[in-house]
């Protein structure tokens, strides 16, 4: 899974891959993997082996994201959820124009012109930062222009559909 982090004002992209219950390998910022074996032996707290050493964290929530304290330094971070971040690309629907926000690939069109939909069905696949997004109705209707095809590339604010 792809993960957009904001750290000290700058934003990474890790990817990150479950090998087991606590092992994972993450790349950051399309870098070399890194295999990382993660522990929580309590609430709020991370043990981390990394390359052979082995790190201790305290973990907060905050309102905007998470706290990290590292070796006696806070790290204020935010994570930007694949699953919000997804729904953030189909911007303008409740409108009945759907649109999308950030740069993507249409995969695949799940309806076509004089489709009717209702709230909650899927309208199309559009990949973006390599993950597959299905996009869905946020309101009921006739699907009345399609003007996106499959394989397409998009820029943010690109009109996908319109529903009515």
């Amino acid at each position: 899974m792809t993960y957009e982090v904001s750290l000290h004002g700058t934003t990474r992209t890790i990817d990150v891959e479950r090998l087991d219950d606590q092992v994972y390998r993450v790349v950051v910022d399309g870098g070399p993997e890194r295999v990382i074996d993660v522990r929580r032996p309590e609430p709020g707290v991370l043990s981390v082996l990394l390359d052979r050493k082995s790190y201790e964290a305290a973990l907060s929530t905050l309102n905007d994201g998470f706290e990290v304290d590292l070796l006696g330094v806070h790290h204020p971070c935010a994570v930007v959820d694949p699953r919000r971040a997804a729904l953030k690309l189909g911007g303008g629907a409740a409108e009945g124009v759907l649109t999308t926000s950030m740069p993507g690939r249409v995969v695949r069109l799940l309806v076509a012109a004089g489709d009717d939909v209702e709230v909650g069905s899927p309208l199309l696949v559009l990949e973006a930062m390599k993950m597959e997004n299905e996009l869905k109705a946020a309101v009921a209707g006739t699907v009345s222009v399609v003007h996106v095809e499959p394989g397409e590339a998009l820029e943010a604010g690109a009109k996908l559909l319109e529903i009515v």
